[in-house]
């Protein structure tokens, strides 16, 4: 007489077993990505500044300029005529200006709060008041 076969073989079950885990991580990994950040160009806030005026946290992507020693970030390091330049205010970062290298292609991401730059009301009358300088 001859052995019942088995309804799964072992084999079948480990595979079966291997795909589930498999799938199971790549689940996790998805979940548990990081949060995609919403950055901004100047533009972008030079555009609406109502939209981000002394609301939330946002954060600004672009290269750092310092041309007569006030701070700006700006999305093109190519000097043209209407290129927006945000003003920013990184006195609340402890070792900016370590961090910060002018005229560079370093992109930063600089996060802070927009307000209303009350020394020039009228020239670059908004002001980025950075709580947090990242290389990107």
């Amino acid at each position: 007489m001859s052995a019942k076969r088995k309804i799964f073989e072992t084999r079948t079950i480990l595979m079966a077993l291997l795909v589930i885990v498999i799938i199971a991580a790549i689940i996790v990994v998805i979940i548990n990505l990081p949060a995609e950040e919403n950055t901004l160009s100047p533009e972008e806030v030079l555009r609406n500044p109502n939209k981000y005026l002394n609301n939330e946290p946002i954060i600004v992507k672009g290269y750092y300029i310092n041309p007569t020693g006030t701070p700006y970030v700006v999305s093109t390091l190519s000097e043209t005529e209407g290129r927006a330049e945000l003003k920013i205010d990184y006195s609340n970062v402890k070792n900016a200006t370590d961090i910060l290298i002018q005229n560079s292609n370093y992109v930063y991401n600089f996060t802070g709060f927009l307000t209303i730059d009350n020394e020039n009301p009228l020239i670059n009358q908004y002001i980025l008041i950075v709580n947090k300088i990242v290389e990107v």
